[in-house]
């Protein structure tokens, strides 16, 4: 019996190490990695990216994709995606799809593809110089290997196994800014990592590639535990690209991220460019395009109607989200302000009264009705109008109060890093302790403060100017009247930043940070 239960504990204990031990196709191993087999003994490794909204049939997540940096190609837009699976989320049951850990390295694409083994020296590089064409073809053939030898190995939605494919835009951007395992600050940023970008990804030039394709997962993830999302290749996703993202004109594929021939000042998780499906060279027919610089990071998923039981979810959930939640995704609205939005929809109300109203001629009654019907919807719009400006003016005040306590917590830093100095000087230790935790109480003092000005002025920029404008001229008049001249500064810089909200769609909170501790003096 001993024996028996030694020998259980034993191939336990085995087939643990295995999962996590690292290999060519994981050299950064991680205890939640989803690991699925692939031909030859290869292996290919994927990352949860959950949502964050729950579990309910149409729980989605908006978000932004875009950065003004890349100019109009690259221009904010508000979009929405889901996941394919359910699990255990940080904040419950929730949704999420698997974003590939590392891009398809050259080993595991010969592998799939039934060519010889690549050099030990290639072996671990990104798959390079295949064609859109053939990464079809690579999702094809895996998917077709994983259904024959490894379908229990797969996870389902419903009673529908998973299956392997290039990603949508909006996958990739959000598994590239961190998903929903980080703030909304940090989510906004240019690129996701507080560390050095030449511990995380591969650029340009002799401090990062020296111009030459490297092994994946060598460097530092970014907040999913994804490796070279920004760098190393660009990579194809399988959407048609389209300079507003999903309306305009299609063209070729898309293609997101840098690679080690970006400049390091260009790399950012926005990044997109548009690839042809066929290139020219010289009087030689079109040929499929391929580079050295471009790859692929597969993304694991499922079909949204996996069962009959799934319909009927959707079916049943469908008017209760269209009314609330889905009321506010980029479906059915778009990024202005809430009276622009109630704007529109009056708008379309009143040309349907025009109609009616010709409709209508020749019976007082039914015009009476709509003289009353139009006189109902001014009054709604004087008192949404009334209501954006008293909320203008909480969020403006709430937003300045903020940003001067920023700048008298910034004004103690200063002094206690001197007190600092002079106990380490002095040697006394247990003034230096005492000192260096008051300085992160500071120092967390403006962390909170800086989340919730940005909050505020996130709140702000849902309102229409003329209501925000009510509401600074209410604040100002406020703080003018109790001589309070250091908080005019703070509220001017509130201005000045939501002016810049409105017009990138990104908050800066470096910058308004280093802005509100001086006051812009």
């Amino acid at each position: 019996m001993k024996v028996r239960i030694f020998l259980i504990l034993l191939v336990f204990f085995t087939a643990f190490t295995a999962h996590a031990q690292k290999t060519v196709d994981n050299p950064s191993p991680d205890k939640d990695d989803f690991i699925l087999p692939l031909p030859d003994n290869r292996q290919i490794v994927f990352r949860p990216v959950f949502i964050n909204k729950g579990e309910s049939p149409f729980a989605q997540r908006s978000f932004r994709m875009g950065d003004p940096d890349g100019g109009f190609k690259e221009h904010p837009t508000e979009v929405s995606l889901s996941g394919s699976f359910q699990g255990q989320g940080k904040s419950g049951k929730d949704w999420f799809y698997y974003m590939a850990k590392y891009e398809i390295n050259q080993g595991q694409w010969a592998a799939v593809m039934g060519l010889p083994a690549p050099d030990k020296s290639a072996d671990d590089k990104p798959a390079n110089t295949i064609t859109w064409f053939e990464a079809q073809q690579f999702s094809d053939r895996l998917n077709l290997w994983l259904f024959a030898n490894a379908l229990d190995r797969l996870p389902k939605s419903g009673a529908s196994p998973g299956f392997i494919r290039l990603p949508s835009e909006a996958e990739w951007e959000f598994a590239a800014r961190g998903g929903a395992m980080v703030s909304a600050d940090a989510f906004d940023r240019r690129v996701p990592y507080e560390d050095l970008l030449t511990n995380c990804e591969w650029f340009a030039g002799p401090k990062s590639s020296h111009g030459k394709l490297k092994s994946i997962g060598r460097l530092a993830p970014n907040p999913l535990g994804l490796h070279d999302m920004l760098g190393n290749v660009s990579e194809m996703t399988g959407g048609l690209y389209m300079i507003e993202y999903y309306q305009g004109r299609p063209g070729g594929f898309v293609a997101r991220g840098g690679h080690y021939l970006t400049s390091e000042n260009k790399l950012r998780s926005s990044m997109r460019t548009e690839e042809p499906f066929y290139i020219s060279g010289g009087s030689a027919p079109p040929k499929p395009n391929k580079k050295d610089t471009m790859g692929l990071r597969p993304v694991l998923a499922a079909v949204v109607f996996s069962d009959r039981a799934a319909a009927q979810s959707y079916e049943d959930a469908w008017e209760t989200y269209r009314s609330g939640a889905g009321a506010a995704t980029p479906a059915a609205v778009s990024i202005a302000p809430t009276s622009e939005k109630s704007k529109v929809t009056i708008d379309q109300a009143e040309q349907y009264l025009g109609r009616l109203e010709k409709l209508a001629a020749g019976n007082s009654q039914m015009q009476q009705d709509l003289g009353r019907l139009k006189r109902v919807i001014a009054d709604a719009q004087f008192i949404q109008a009334k209501a954006d400006a008293e909320t203008a003016y909480a969020w403006f005040k709430i937003a300045a109060e903020r940003g001067f306590f920023i700048h008298l917590e910034s004004k103690k830093l200063p002094t206690v890093r001197q007190l600092i100095e002079a106990a380490t000087a002095g040697q006394r230790q247990d003034m230096i302790e005492k000192l260096k935790t008051r300085q992160a109480e500071i120092e967390a003092n403006i962390r909170q403060a800086m989340e919730n000005y940005s909050a505020s002025l996130r709140q702000l920029d849902t309102l229409g100017q003329a209501a925000v404008h009510t509401g600074e001229q209410r604040y100002l008049k406020f703080l003018l009247e109790n001589d309070a001249a250091q908080q005019v500064r703070a509220a001017k810089l509130v201005t000045r930043h939501l002016q810049t909200l409105t017009k990138t769609k990104r908050t800066a909170p470096e910058e308004w940070q280093n802005d509100l501790s001086t006051l812009g003096i």
